[in-house]
């Protein structure tokens, strides 16, 4: 599909801007996919250099699907689903970091409706 690229057996596209987590889903849903589920080690790897190639550096934060708002320490996904990979050893934002953001080579769990540091969701068909 146009504007979306093809990385490890998935189509990805970032949508540049400042936004909450609830926004970067609506967002993604509205061009027909949702918020990009990691879920692997690999995936992982692989969607950072896809980020870095599409002009996104270090210092740039961009959302991915999974919170833990309704259950502290339980992370789900949008659709309802345990997450199986996080990604990190721990999270470290305690009770108000409830959605997941990447940045640079680092996974964490930040506020969902902060805009701080935050540049782009990453959508997935």
């Amino acid at each position: 599909m146009k504007g979306w690229s093809e990385v490890h057996g998935s189509c990805y596209r970032l949508l540049l801007g400042s936004v909450t987590q609830s926004t970067a889903q609506a967002n993604c849903l509205a061009i027909g996919g949702s918020l990009a589920l990691v879920s692997s080690a690999a995936e992982l790897a692989a969607v950072q250099v896809f980020i870095q190639a599409e002009g996104l550096g270090p210092t740039n934060g961009v959302w991915v699907d999974g919170s833990d708002a309704a259950q502290e320490g339980t992370w789900l996904t949008s659709f309802g689903d345990v997450m199986a990979y996080l990604g990190w050893t721990g999270p470290n934002g305690g009770a108000n970091a409830n959605c997941v953001r990447l940045h640079g080579q680092d996974v964490s769990d930040e506020n969902c409706d902060d805009v701080g540091g935050i540049d782009a969701a990453l959508c997935e068909l």
